[in-house]
């Protein structure tokens, strides 16, 4: 039973690894197509984004979820509001190419969710076989 949940833990790293190699590379088409920017507004929203990601790292990886899963949900909220509200989008940022950013996030982080709570309703279910 044990090698089993190892494997388990296997394809979970696996299947992690992948989601982030993918999007990482999809961000960085994402972000190779910015043009027009000025320096200090694509420094901003690189900020914006490297919080976006180490905010889903800190939930994947986190033994206890909540403070990963508020610092999460902050920014996804953030990067809600960014794409919604005209005001909070940055100058000389076209909406299309903010659109195309917020999706891959927010479908990365949804990705990235999913794999967790299954994976941990796996994980404990093996457990639960291991202490019988």
């Amino acid at each position: 039973m044990r090698k089993l949940f190892a494997a388990e833990k296997g394809r979970k790293e696996g299947a992690m690894d992948g989601l982030n190699l993918f999007f990482g590379a999809l961000l960085g088409a994402n972000l190779g197509t910015i043009t027009g920017l000025k320096l200090v507004t694509y420094v901003q929203l690189i900020v914006l984004l490297v919080s976006t990601v180490m905010a889903l790292r800190i939930f994947a990886m986190s033994e206890k979820r909540l403070f990963g899963g508020v610092m999460l949900g902050l920014y996804v909220a953030a990067l809600l509001a960014l794409a919604t509200m005209p005001g909070l989008q940055p100058r000389g940022l076209d909406t299309a190419d903010l659109h195309r950013l917020v999706a891959t996030l927010i479908v990365w982080i949804f990705m990235v969710v999913m794999l967790e709570v299954i994976s941990r309703r796996k994980e404990e279910r093996a457990a639960a076989a291991l202490d019988e």
